[in-house]
């Protein structure tokens, strides 16, 4: 039927080019931000675990005997009892785990000695070195080459986790935080460019499927990394390992990606016409500011926009989750369950492989009922970020109650936790790729300085509450994520949108469709390099 119409001359929205398939360059693409996502998590998200592995938590523990002032009876004479136990009462095997909780400090071994507040600083570090320059980074993907941007993005991760061991060795706790700073910087520059390419490449009615296999890196990365991080832990290689390994796949997906992708369809090779007509009729129109109108960024309407404070609010939420999930995992399991590193790296990986398979089986089925008319993209969106927030939230309520004499119901509901985290991909960032497509790189940004007040909060939020790790410490952080949740999903529930806003540059100027995506003959050579 489609071969007839293109014959008698029917306009060719009526082709299709399925996303999933062998030959599908975009998903070749998609794959390849999927392996970008991968390595960026492998040198910043496990520094939750990797601190467990530099520092020595015993030692840091005892710290406040010398450096606070406290009666005996209080918290002074507590740690001095937790280094005792240490030495003593773990070794006792007839002991319930139940018996030396808050007693009993599990240690990996490490050597620094960095108070838990500069621990929190050295995690926030990267979260800083992203806010402060989110902005910047959005502004520069707007308006120069995404590919090259995200290169670059990966290069400064990359060199920053070779540096790491270096800086940490040297410069102690300082050179550390530079060195997460800059890692900051490098992953505030490369997920704004991961959309732009994702904008350039996919239509609407595939853009929850394409977040969710490209986001899939995280998850990948949080199943082998975490037990990769726990083994180099384990080994006579040493926490320095960890820093190199990363630096490893940053460079092998830094020659994949120069070798294989350009910016956009029209500019690549290995691309087939019917793809490219395909993609023509379903992707708006990207506007460059070279134009005969300058693509001047719509503040006041976007500023005064419900859908644009309901993302960044939720962006806020998510972000929080990122480093709940992404980060502290690993501490829960350690301080909360007492587990040893390896089994740990192991715990620590079953919660990403949730998220993975409930996003893409819901990325999945949000796209069917997109594209069979049943829902509407913002219904979409809405569905699927309040049924996100709500369950975590109802998760985190029970969370609260385990302790280290049910590491089962613990690693269960964390898995439900990441589980409904992954429909977050189908709700909150879905709408952030859809509403505003021709300023993505500055809705992104903002979203991410936003957002990354949640990531900033966190370190400091557990870091508030977390002296020994004890399960009440942690229950009384579980219980601010419940309230902060339940509210996004009811924030998005009201004002959230999956469609394109009447302030977007392609809605304000009633840009028409290009019939094809095949530049001309005479500009048919690849992009500069």
């Amino acid at each position: 039927m489609d071969t007839k119409d293109a014959e008698d001359g029917f306009p060719p929205e009526k082709q299709s080019h399925p996303f999933l398939h062998i030959r599908s360059r975009r998903l070749h693409v998609v794959l390849l931000l999927m392996y970008a996502f991968f390595c960026m998590c492998q040198m910043t998200a496990h520094i939750g675990l990797s601190l467990s592995c530099m520092c020595n938590s015993t030692a840091v523990a005892m710290m406040s005997t010398n450096t606070t002032k406290l009666i005996e009876g209080t918290e002074s004479a507590l740690l001095k009892s937790i280094f005792s136990n240490t030495t003593n009462d773990i070794e006792n095997k007839n002991e319930s785990c139940s018996t030396l909780e808050g007693k009993v400090i599990k240690d990996y071994g490490g050597t620094f000695v960095w108070s838990v507040s500069w621990q929190g600083y050295i995690v926030s570090a990267a979260f800083l070195g992203g806010f402060l320059f989110s902005y910047p980074a959005g502004f520069l993907v707007d308006r120069f080459s995404a590919r090259h941007i995200l290169s670059a993005s990966v290069l400064m991760l990359t060199i920053s986790s070779i540096l790491m061991p270096f800086l940490a060795t040297y410069f102690g706790e300082e050179g550390a935080f530079a060195s997460r700073f800059v890692m900051g910087i490098s992953e505030t520059m490369l997920i704004p460019s991961l959309n732009s390419m994702v904008t350039k490449w996919i239509p609407v009615n595939e853009k929850s499927l394409a977040a969710s296999v490209f986001t899939s890196g995280n998850q990948l990365s949080g199943m082998f990394g975490n037990v990769l991080v726990a083994e180099l832990c384990a080994s006579s290689l040493g926490w320095s390992s960890i820093f190199y390994s990363g630096s490893l796949f940053g460079v092998s997906w830094l020659i994949l990606w120069h070798m294989t992708v350009r910016n956009s369809p029209h500019n690549t090779r290995w691309i087939h016409k019917r793809e490219l007509d395909y993609l023509a009729n379903h992707i708006p129109p990207k506007h460059n500011s070279g134009g005969s109108r300058k693509k001047a960024t719509p503040w006041r309407d976007m500023l005064t926009s419900k859908v644009f404070w309901c993302l960044m609010y939720n962006s806020i939420i998510g972000n929080m989750m990122i480093a709940l999930i992404f980060v502290y995992i690993p501490v829960f399991f350690k301080d909360v369950l007492m587990l040893d590193v390896q089994s740990n790296g192991f715990y620590s990986a079953i919660p990403h492989l949730s998220n993975l398979v409930v996003k893409l089986i819901w990325g999945f089925l949000m796209d069917k009922l997109r594209r069979n008319n049943i829902l509407s993209p913002t219904s979409t969106v809405k569905l699927s970020q309040f049924s996100s927030m709500i369950g975590i939230s109802i998760t985190c309520f029970f969370l609260r109650k385990v302790n280290c004499s049910t590491p089962i119901e613990a690693l269960v509901l964390l898995s439900v936790v990441s589980g409904f985290f992954g429909l977050s991909i189908s709700g909150f960032y879905t709408s952030l790729l859809s509403v505003a497509p021709s300023h993505i790189g500055t809705l992104t940004s903002l979203g991410t300085v936003i957002g990354f007040i949640g990531r900033m909060f966190t370190p400091l939020l557990i870091s508030h509450y977390k002296t020994v790790g004890t399960a009440e410490e942690w229950g009384q952080v579980l219980l601010i994520y419940v309230f902060a949740s339940a509210s996004g999903g009811i924030i998005m529930a009201l004002f959230g949108s999956g469609e394109v806003q009447d302030w977007d540059y392609s809605k304000r100027h009633n840009s028409a469709r290009p019939n094809a995506l095949v530049a001309p003959e005479s500009d048919k050579s690849l992009e500069d390099f």
